[in-house]
């Protein structure tokens, strides 16, 4: 596979995840901050913004806080942004998609651009982007052979899921608004539903400790870990490996996450932090190994 060809899908699935999780947070945020009005409008756009890498200096309401993380094509830590540098990258492997992703994501980089977030009600709009990216998802998982670009499209995805989980969790609903930030934390990444089959009380505690250590959930962080590895290691087994430094760093990540017996809230809290940044290392080892640019080849007559 070429380079560039690897590289557009890694970002594929970085991008992809990036506006799902970006929109979920949004959507769930935003409600809190109109149900509950005991944390002012100013902090409340603040620290999703910080958590989210967006400036915040003149941001203050509602309204406000949607613009901004909706965003626009010339952001791709916004929802638009994300969405449309997704659909960039598909259209840089045009030839390696199937007609149905590329619809797909066209569909929903389209609805975007006419504005749908910002009309009516926001939470109701962000729902329908996260519809259409779900069937972006589905149409990836229903036609994708299981293949080299697939691997590299898991890798962005995995690794971009623990950063999102992440920046979800150092918003920290649960001490803002001690009684509905757990559930809006859950919804944010859609774990409520396993979350409640699992029996814990739903406090600030057990959704973090949730969050990051289960087994089970697909995007908690240990279960993305994990998954990374499995598409390294697939990569490795067909000889397209990096000699193992990246092995090494999910393995080391998985590992870390995974033997995490019983862990006190201080513990979980710096496993989430230590996780981001073996995130971004992992991801500049994926850039190091797999798209470092060589130069330019000139040819003399």
């Amino acid at each position: 596979m070429l380079s560039r060809i690897a590289e557009s899908f890694f970002w594929l699935g970085r991008y992809l995840e990036r506006a799902e999780a970006t929109a979920r947070m949004l959507a769930e945020h935003h409600q809190l901050l109109v149900e509950d009005q005991s944390v002012s409008d100013d902090v409340a756009c603040a620290v999703l913004l910080d958590a989210l890498s967006l400036p915040h200096e003149s941001i203050a309401t509602g309204h406000d806080l949607v613009r901004t993380v909706v965003g626009t094509e010339l952001l791709p830590s916004t929802v638009v942004g994300a969405v449309s540098a997704a659909r960039d990258n598909a259209r840089a492997i045009r030839d390696s998609l199937s007609g149905d992703i590329f619809e797909a994501l066209n569909s929903a980089h389209l609805d975007l651009s006419r504005g749908l977030a910002l009309s009516g009600s926001p939470g109701v709009a962000l729902y329908k982007v996260l519809e259409r990216l779900l069937v972006v998802n589905g149409v990836i998982d229903w036609t994708m052979p299981r293949d080299e670009a697939y691997r590299f499209m898991g890798i962005g995805k995995e690794l971009e899921r623990i950063d999102m989980i992440g920046r979800l969790l150092a918003v920290r609903h649960d001490q803002l608004w001690p009684t509905a930030g757990p559930l809006a934390t859950l919804r944010a990444a859609g774990a409520l539903s396993a979350f409640l089959r699992t029996g814990a009380p739903i406090n600030g505690e057990e959704v973090r400790n949730f969050l990051v250590l289960d087994a089970t959930f697909p995007r908690s962080m240990r279960s993305c870990a994990a998954d990374a590895e499995d598409a390294v290691r697939y990569l490795d087994r067909l000889g397209v490996g990096d000699g193992g430094a990246l092995l090494r760093e999910v393995g080391m990540l998985r590992s870390s996450l995974e033997y995490a017996t019983h862990p006190t809230a201080a513990n979980v809290d710096r496993l989430a932090s230590e996780a981001r940044l073996a995130a971004v290392r992992a991801s500049d080892e994926v850039n190091r190994a797999f798209f470092r640019q060589h130069g330019t080849i000139i040819w003399s007559h």
